[in-house]
């Protein structure tokens, strides 16, 4: 790594008493073995690029071994608030949808730049690399219908349930994303990481025999499942808009869901697609 320094005068102003030159130094500095980017202004550098074509994180810190590698990307929820458990020893982003059990938030952590990648597992890398792959070029513009589309056709274009005897593989994002196989976990797991790497909330759900997930789309969860066969993403998100007779209000339904509270006032109303 080159390392530039600036040198930045700014000149004392003398009324009564002379007052030394002040100067600020521009550039890379090293603070316990980590590089920093000091800018101008005298603040550090965080999620950019810097004026030497070198990248910083979402902690400031230069990451080189993820730029070397080719894979790291920034996001724009790098600076997303999170909170570490010290207990469980996991980032939580969202605290009604993340689970202390699963550890699929430390590649999270580390695609946000919160944490290096060395930090890493040698499986959680590969699965780091994974994601990242489909994070480059991805629309962050896109609606939220459009990012869970993406999510879902990403995972179901590359893996296939597995329908021989349970192993333990079958329920991590590893055997989903770089295997190509996996059982209902590992595909509920995988999908939550790759919504939550572009901005959707999605939570699990069970029923103590299958796994599947919620998605929010435009403020609304919807249920989708990356392991069943023979669906798509429209199957679930596809959406179906009623009047509720009570109140008036219009209420959106997915095409899985048959029946739910009305918006407006509460009482129960039909999916027009199951009446």
């Amino acid at each position: 790594m080159r390392k530039m320094k600036k040198w930045i005068s700014i000149a004392g102003i003398s009324v009564i008493l002379a007052v030394a030159p002040m100067t600020v130094w521009a550039g890379w500095e090293q603070t316990d073995g980590n590089y920093y980017y000091r800018q101008e202004d005298g603040s550090l550098a965080v999620n950019t690029t810097t004026p030497d074509g070198y990248l910083v994180g979402a902690d400031r810190v230069w990451v080189a071994e993820k730029q070397e590698g080719g894979g790291y990307v920034r996001t724009p929820y790098d600076l997303e608030p999170y909170r570490y458990d010290p207990d469980w020893r996991r980032y939580i982003f969202d605290e009604d949808t993340d689970y202390a059990w699963v550890s699929d938030n430390h590649v999270l952590a580390a695609v946000r730049g919160i944490i290096p990648v060395t930090d890493l597992s040698e499986t959680s890398r590969l699965v780091y690399d994974e994601v990242c792959s489909f994070l480059n070029g991805f629309d962050y513009g896109a609606s939220d219908y459009e990012k869970a589309k993406r999510v879902y056709e990403e995972i179901t274009n590359r893996a296939v349930y597995h329908e021989g005897a349970y192993e333990q593989a079958d329920d991590e994002v590893y055997s989903i994303l770089v295997n190509g196989t996996g059982k209902c976990v590992g595909f509920a797991r995988t999908f939550k990481l790759l919504a939550n790497a572009v901005g959707l909330q999605s939570g699990f759900r069970e029923d103590g025999a299958h796994m599947w997930n919620s998605v929010y789309i435009d403020g609304t969860a919807l249920t989708i499942d990356t392991s069943t066969i023979g669906t798509s993403a429209d199957f679930y998100l596809g959406r179906v808009i009623s009047i509720c007779p009570h109140c008036g209000t219009e209420n959106r339904f997915g095409n899985r869901v048959t029946e739910q509270p009305c918006n407006g006032c509460g009482i129960q109303v039909m999916n027009p697609k199951y009446q």
